[in-house]
C-alpha cells in the first residue's frame, strides 16, 4: 500500500515537472514566435543574405564648352569565394601567374573563411582575360569604374585626382568629392553555408545614384594655349618653375590656370610630391614692380598724385638711414611716364606721400593678406609686415613691390579688380553642378567683393598702363590692332634672409582690350636662366597667350588711328629658300613684294630681309640663286639672323629642319651658317639674345642699402 502510494506521488511529481517544462518551452515559443517572430526572421534572414555595395559612377568634369576633363572607365577586378574554392594551393597559383603577383598573396585570402575577398582591383584588359579564360572555381570578375583624364597634365593642378576607391584626394576632385561620388546603392540575395546563391531565394536590390557632375569655367582651347606657352618657356629659360592664369575681368572666371612643373593625375604618385602642388593658389613671391599698380592705384585715390605730376630720379633715393637705388637714372618725368619707365624713385615718393595705414588699407582691399576663395584647395594668403612693424624704409620698398608677398591667385584677382573698374571679384573656378540628367543643380555667379577705387581711377591706371605696353618695359607684350594694359615685374629672391643677384622671378600681368577688357594674363616665371627681366622673359608669353585667345574668342582688332596706317600696310616677308626662282617670284608677286635676283642656280638658297619680317607694301626682296644639290633630303640652311625664336622655328619647320635655341630673344648667330646644305632633319643651333629696349631701364629691383 505504502510502496503504491509512493509510486503515484513519483508520478504525479514527474507529470508535474514534465507540465512545467512543457509549459516554459511552450512559453519560450510563444515569446520566440508569436512576440519576436519580426526580429528573429529578420536576423535569421540577414544570416542568409550576402550583401554586395553597387558603387555608383562618379560624377564626370567638363570645361565651359562641355569638354570633358575628367571621366570614368570600366574596368575589371578580381575577387573570390573561398567558401567555394575547394583546392586553395591551385587556385592560388594559377591566379598569381595570371596576375603576375605572388602565389602566397593569393593563397592568403583564398583560405579565409570568408565569402568575399578582393585580390586585385582595377586591372588591364590583358590580365583580365587571362583570369576569365583560367574558369577557376569561386573566382569572378566585378566590374568597377576607375577615373580617368583623357587630356593627361592638361588641368592637372585644377581637378586633381581620385583614388582606387573613386574618391577625391586633391584638386577639385577633392573639394567636391560629396557631389562627385554619389551614393552607394546594394543587392542582397540569399545564399547557403557555402555562399551559393539558393534558388528563388529572397533578393533586395537599391540602386545606385551617380555623382552629380561638375562644369568648370576653364576653357579647354585657352587652357591649351597657356599649357603649351608653359612649355615653350620652360625649353627656353630652364627655368625652376612657372605660372599661368588667365580669367575673365568682367566675372572673375578663371578660363585657364596652369603650373609647371606638373603631372599626370592618371599616374600621380609616378612624380614627386612638389610637382603636384598648385604654385598659383600657393606660392608666395615677392611681385616686383608689377605691385607697383597697387601703389598706382592707391595714390590716385587719395589724390597724392596726378598724371601729369613732374618726378625726379637720380638713379636712388635716401629714405631714413638708407638709401634705396633704382636702376638707372631717369632724370626728370612724369606720373604717367614714371609708371612707364617703372621707375623706382619715382613709386617709393608717391608711397610715403600716404600714410602707411592709408597705403595698407588699399593692399588689403585688393585681397593681399588674405585667401582669395576660389574653392582651390591650399590657397595661401601671402605675406604682409604688421602694421606696427612697417617704417619708412618698408613703406617705400612695399611701393615698389619688395619686402611683401603675394600669390599669382592673388595678383591676378587685383589687376582685374583694376579692368572691372575698380571693383574686385572673388575668383571663380566652377559654373555649374549639374545631376546626370543635365539638370542644374546649383549655378554660381560672379560675387562682388568690394569697390577698392573708383571707376575713374581705375580706368586712368588702365591708360597709364597701356603706355607700358606701347612704349615703356612692356613693349615686347604689344599685339598690332589690340590696345592692351600691362605692367613688367622682376624681382631678385631672398635666400637665407638676403636678396641674392643670381635668382629672380621674371612676371608680366595685363589685360586687353583696354576699352572693354574680356581677358587679364599673369605670366610668372621663377629663375629663369640667361635673361631674367619681366619684359624679355614673361611678355612674349603674354603676347602670344593673349593673342591666340583673342583670335580664339573671336574678338578683332579695333581700328588702328591714321599715323599708325603704315604699320597696318605692313606686309610679312613669306620664306621661298629652297624653292625655285619661278616659284619664289609667284608667292612675292601674291604678296605685292618686288624682287631682285643674284646670282644663277635652281633654287634660292637665301633671301633678304628674312622671313617674318614685317615690311612696307613695295620693298624689294634680294633673292640668291644657287644650284640644287642632286643629292635627294638635302636643303639649304636659311639666314636666320634677326628673328624671333618663333619665327625661325616656324622657318626651319617649313624646310624640314629642327630648331635647337640658346638664350632668348632675338636671333645673332647660327650653326650651320646661313647657305650650307645639310640633309634635312638636320639641327640649327641658333644663338638668341634680348633686344636692347627700356626694359633695362626697370631691371631688377635692387636691395636697400645702407
Amino acid at each position: 500500500m505504502k510502496q503504491t502510494l509512493l509510486m503515484r506521488r513519483r508520478i504525479a511529481v514527474f507529470f508535474l515537472l514534465v507540465t512545467v517544462a512543457y509549459s516554459g518551452l511552450a512559453a519560450r515559443l510563444f515569446y520566440l514566435q508569436i512576440l519576436n517572430h519580426v526580429r528573429y526572421r529578420s536576423e535569421a534572414l540577414a544570416q542568409r543574405l550576402r550583401e554586395i555595395e553597387i558603387q555608383p559612377k562618379r560624377g564626370i568634369i567638363t570645361d565651359r564648352n562641355g569638354k570633358k576633363l575628367a571621366i570614368n572607365v570600366s574596368l575589371d577586378s578580381v575577387v573570390v569565394n573561398p567558401r567555394q574554392i575547394s583546392d586553395p594551393e591551385k587556385v592560388a597559383r594559377e591566379l598569381a601567374a595570371a596576375l603576375e603577383i605572388s602565389p602566397d598573396q593569393v593563397l592568403t585570402k583564398v583560405k579565409k573563411n570568408t565569402s568575399f575577398e578582393w585580390i586585385q582591383r582595377k586591372i588591364d584588359p590583358d590580365k583580365a582575360k587571362r583570369v576569365r579564360d583560367l574558369k577557376l572555381e569561386g573566382v569572378y570578375l566585378v566590374e568597377e569604374s576607375e577615373r580617368f583624364y583623357p587630356n593627361g597634365t592638361l588641368a592637372a593642378h585644377v581637378l586633381g585626382f581620385a583614388g582606387i576607391d573613386n574618391q577625391g584626394l586633391e584638386g577639385l576632385e577633392l573639394v567636391y568629392d560629396k557631389e562627385l561620388r554619389g551614393t552607394p546603392g546594394r543587392f542582397r540575395g540569399e545564399t547557403d553555408a557555402y555562399g551559393r546563391e539558393i534558388p528563388g531565394g529572397k533578393k533586395q536590390y537599391v540602386p545606385s545614384k551617380n555623382g552629380d557632375n561638375l562644369v568648370l569655367t576653364l576653357d579647354e582651347v585657352i587652357q591649351h594655349i597657356a599649357e603649351r606657352e608653359l612649355d615653350r618657356v620652360m625649353q627656353e629659360t630652364q627655368a625652376k618653375g612657372a605660372t599661368i592664369i588667365v580669367t575673365n575681368p568682367r566675372t572673375g572666371e578663371i578660363l585657364a590656370l596652369a603650373n609647371r612643373p606638373t603631372f599626370d593625375p592618371n599616374k600621380p604618385l609616378a612624380v614627386p610630391e612638389i610637382n603636384r602642388r598648385n604654385l598659383a593658389v600657393w606660392y608666395n613671391y615677392e611681385p616686383g614692380s608689377t605691385f607697383k599698380i597697387v601703389t598706382a592705384a592707391a595714390a590716385i585715390e587719395e589724390g597724392v598724385v596726378k598724371e601729369g605730376d613732374g618726378f625726379y630720379c637720380r638713379g636712388g633715393m635716401q629714405v631714413a638711414d638708407h638709401y634705396i637705388g633704382c636702376v638707372t637714372a631717369h632724370g626728370s618725368q612724369t606720373f604717367a611716364e614714371v609708371v612707364k619707365n617703372s621707375c623706382n624713385v619715382g613709386f617709393m615718393t608717391i608711397g610715403l606721400r600716404m600714410n602707411k595705414d592709408r597705403l595698407y588699407r588699399y593692399i588689403t582691399a585688393f585681397g593681399f593678406g588674405s585667401v582669395p576663395g576660389s574653392d582651390l584647395p591650399g590657397e595661401a594668403q601671402g605675406i604682409l609686415l604688421p602694421l606696427d612693424r612697417v617704417g619708412p624704409v618698408e613703406q617705400a620698398n612695399i611701393a615698389f613691390g619688395q619686402g611683401i608677398a603675394v600669390t599669382p591667385l592673388q595678383m591676378i584677382t587685383m589687376v582685374g579688380a583694376i579692368a572691372n573698374h575698380g571693383v574686385l571679384l572673388k575668383p571663380q573656378i566652377v559654373r555649374e553642378i549639374r545631376d546626370e540628367s543635365g539638370n542644374v543643380v546649383k549655378a554660381f555667379s560672379p560675387v562682388e567683393v568690394r569697390q577698392v577705387v573708383s571707376p575713374g581711377t581705375a580706368d586712368l591706371v588702365a591708360r597709364l598702363l597701356e603706355g607700358v605696353v606701347e612704349d615703356g618695359t612692356g613693349r615686347q607684350a604689344q599685339i598690332p590692332g589690340y590696345r592692351l594694359a600691362g605692367k613688367t615685374g622682376t624681382a631678385q629672391k631672398i635666400v637665407d634672409g638676403r636678396y641674392v643677384s643670381d635668382k629672380h622671378v621674371a612676371s608680366f600681368i595685363g589685360f586687353g582690350p583696354v576699352d572693354d577688357p574680356r581677358l587679364a594674363v599673369l605670366v610668372v616665371v621663377d629663375e629663369p636662366k640667361g635673361a631674367y627681366y619681366g619684359g624679355v622673359v614673361a611678355a612674349p608669353v603674354f603676347k602670344r597667350v593673349m593673342e591666340d585667345s583673342l583670335r580664339y574668342l573671336g574678338i578683332p582688332p579695333a581700328a588702328l588711328p591714321e599715323e599708325k596706317e603704315e604699320t597696318e600696310r605692313a606686309v610679312e616677308v613669306p620664306g621661298v629658300v629652297n624653292l625655285p626662282p619661278e616659284v619664289a617670284k609667284k608667292v612675292l608677286e601674291e604678296r605685292g613684294l618686288p624682287y631682285k635676283l643674284e646670282g644663277e642656280g635652281g633654287v634660292i638658297i637665301d633671301q633678304t630681309p628674312p622671313p617674318g619680317t614685317m615690311v612696307a607694301p613695295g620693298t624689294r626682296i634680294i633673292l640668291v640663286q644657287g644650284e640644287a644639290n642632286p643629292s635627294p633630303g638635302m636643303v639649304t640652311v636659311p639666314n636666320l639672323k634677326g628673328q624671333t625664336m618663333r619665327q625661325a622655328a616656324q622657318t626651319l619647320a617649313e624646310i624640314g629642319l629642327t630648331l635647337k635655341p640658346v638664350g632668348t630673344g632675338l636671333a645673332v648667330s647660327q650653326d650651320p651658317a646661313p647657305r650650307t646644305r645639310v640633309p634635312a632633319g638636320s639641327l640649327v643651333v641658333v644663338e638668341f639674345r634680348p633686344p636692347a629696349t627700356e626694359e633695362q631701364a626697370e631691371g631688377t629691383e635692387p636691395p636697400v642699402t645702407p
